[in-house]
């Protein structure tokens, strides 16, 4: 009887610490996928804000040599300045801002961009 009972306690001892070791392997799973998870979504986003970056780099450079050309000292239209950089008018104004210019209305009555520098905010 004393067998049976040893025997009993042994095979319950095990199957506590079976669900103890079932739970801490179900925990470290979480953990690893979730770590997984997160690390695959930032190495998404930076993936795609690169390409982002890069078009916008190559973007504002261009801005940059069309507000710099001295033909132009008054400034270029947003319509032109949008054409040549293949950048949506907003997406225009972004870069436009980023790259220190502002918006004026030109002489013709369109909206103008040129480099603060050129145009104080007194002058409209």
């Amino acid at each position: 009887m004393l067998d049976q009972q040893i025997a009993q306690e042994l095979a319950l001892k095990m199957a506590s610490d079976a669900q103890f070791w079932a739970a801490l392997i179900g925990f470290i799973g979480v953990v690893v996928g979730s770590i997984l998870s997160i690390a695959g979504n930032l190495l998404f986003h930076w993936y795609q804000n690169r390409r982002a970056n890069s078009l916008d780099n190559l973007r504002k450079n261009l801005l940059r040599q069309m507000l710099e050309n001295s033909k132009f000292p008054e400034g270029r239209s947003l319509e032109t300045l949008s054409r040549v950089t293949g950048a949506e008018p907003e997406e225009c104004r972004r870069l436009l801002i980023e790259i220190g210019a502002r918006g004026f209305t030109l002489a013709r009555g369109v909206e103008g961009w040129t480099y603060v520098k050129n145009r104080q905010w007194s002058e409209q």
